[in-house]
Order: structure tokens, then sequence, then C-alpha cells
């Protein structure tokens, strides 16, 4: 076992780094009454990589805030934050040097949930953690270009297959994120 460990290890081209980006993101919301538009959020964690050939496999922890707009015709407007901690595991495929074409599930966990609001009532804001549900499974496709001398490039979308809709009653919400990441590679 430990002599099969040793020759993965040797043949395997590992990377361990920092990313960070931006991020839009817009909740899928099936209720004709609410419309949710995207803001900026951004994201920044850790990476570590191990490539063998053109395959490889990426394990990333992520802390990630999730913004938007709401708009009711019933209620007014209102700002919606979010902080969740994610883990997304990508399986990468080189086809050309570093570019690459990558996919895997992402699992995501609510950290925060705010909402600041200005409706006919009045204005304020509000925790509503407790509104949606404490984790999120996403599927995240994407592709990047990592760099020979450190620096990596990737545009991924993810798509919510989960109904994060907390609330008894409430319309099913799935979570869609455009993501824009620059990461660094600290072994090259």
């Amino acid at each position: 076992m430990i002599a099969l460990f040793s020759t993965v290890s040797a043949s395997a081209q590992v990377a361990f780094g920092i990313k960070g980006g931006l991020n839009l993101t817009t909740l899928n919301v099936e209720d004709p009454e609410l419309s949710y538009e995207s803001r900026t959020g951004y994201h920044a964690g850790i990476f570590l990589r191990g490539k063998f050939g053109n395959i490889g496999l990426q394990p990333e922890l992520l802390l990630f805030t999730q913004n938007g707009d709401l708009e009711s015709s019933l209620f007014g407007t209102a700002q919606e934050s979010f902080t969740y901690l994610s883990i997304p595991l990508m399986l990468k495929f080189y086809p050309i040097g570093g570019l690459n074409i990558q996919a895997g599930p992402q699992f995501g966990f609510l950290l925060d949930g705010e909402r600041k609001y200005d409706t006919f009532f009045g204005s304020g804001s509000e925790d509503i953690t407790d509104y949606y549900k404490k984790s999120d499974i996403s599927v995240s496709v994407g592709g990047g270009y990592d760099f020979n001398f450190g620096l990596s490039l990737d545009v991924r979308y993810n798509i919510g297959v989960k109904d994060i809709n907390n609330v008894s009653n409430g319309e099913e919400a799935r979570s869609r994120i455009f993501l824009l990441s620059v990461g660094w590679n600290f072994l090259k």
C-alpha cells in the first residue's frame, strides 16, 4: 500500500495555492410575483491539485459571498447577502498544455444570511439564515488555464441541484453562480 501511494505521488504533479475572484449570483425562484437580480460577490480560498497526465483532481476550500436584489410587486425591494463555506471537487481534463475543461460537485454550507429591505411598511434589516437550508449542492462546469509559472485562470458556472428554501410552503429556490477566478500555485 505504501509503495503504491509512493509511486502514484511520484508520478503526479502536485499544486497547492490560493485563489479568489468575483461571482454573479442569482436565485432561480419559481414565484411570478418576485424578480431576483444578480449582484457581484466574491470568493477566496485555497486549492490542492494532483495532475496525472492530462487528468487533474482539484479540491478547494472557498469562502463565498452571494448577493442579490429582490423586487416584489407586493412588498417592495430588498438586498440579500449570504456567506457560504464551499468545497468544490473539480475533475480537470487538459487537452492541450495548461488549457483545461473542468466539472464536478460543489458542496456549500451556509454561514450567514442577511436581508436589507425597503418596503411600503418601512426599512430595516433581518437575519435570514433560518429561511434557507444550511447546505447547498451544485454542479460546477467550466474551463481555465494553468500557466507553467504558477498563475491559473478559471471560469465556472455553478448550477444548484438542491432546493435551498427552508420556509414551509415557500417557493422552490436554487442557486446559479457565474465565477471568474485567479489563482497562484506556491509549489512552482
